[in-house]
C-alpha cells in the first residue's frame, strides 16, 4: 500500500495524523460563500426585470428612447428593438436556468447528460 492521499483514501489504522484536506477545484477562481451566492441570484434579476417592465407596443418603445436618450427612432425601428430585447431576455433567462439545471444535477449526483 502507498502512503499517497490520492491513491489510498483510507488513512492506515495505526496513523495518528489527520488525512490532508482534499484540493479545491474553486480555489483563487470565484469567489466563495455568501458574495457568490448574491450574484447567482441577482444575475436573474435583470433579465427578469426587463421582460416585465418592457413596453408591449413599439409606440412606447419609441417614447422611452427618446425620453432616455433624446433620439428619436421609427415605429419599425421600435419594433425591432423590441423584439431584439424581448430575444436577448429569453435566452439570457433560457442560458441561467440551463445552468441552474445543470449545477443541480451535478450536486445531487446525476450526469447533466448521458453518455453515448
Amino acid at each position: 500500500m502507498s502512503n499517497c492521499p490520492f491513491c489510498n483514501p483510507d488513512p492506515a489504522p495505526h496513523s495518528a495524523e489527520p488525512p490532508p484536506p482534499a484540493p479545491n477545484p474553486d480555489d483563487g477562481k470565484r469567489p466563495s460563500g455568501l458574495l457568490r451566492r448574491a450574484w447567482r441570484r441577482a444575475q436573474w434579476l435583470f433579465p427578469a426585470t426587463l421582460l416585465v417592465l418592457m413596453p408591449k407596443c413599439p409606440l412606447c418603445v419609441a417614447a422611452y428612447i427618446a425620453l432616455f436618450t433624446g433620439v428619436g427612432v421609427s415605429v419599425s425601428t421600435a419594433r425591432w428593438i423590441q423584439i431584439l430585447m424581448l430575444a436577448i431576455c429569453l435566452t439570457s433567462l433560457a442560458y441561467f436556468a440551463v445552468r441552474h439545471w445543470r449545477n443541480r444535477s451535478k450536486a445531487r449526483g446525476f450526469p447533466a447528460s448521458s453518455p453515448p
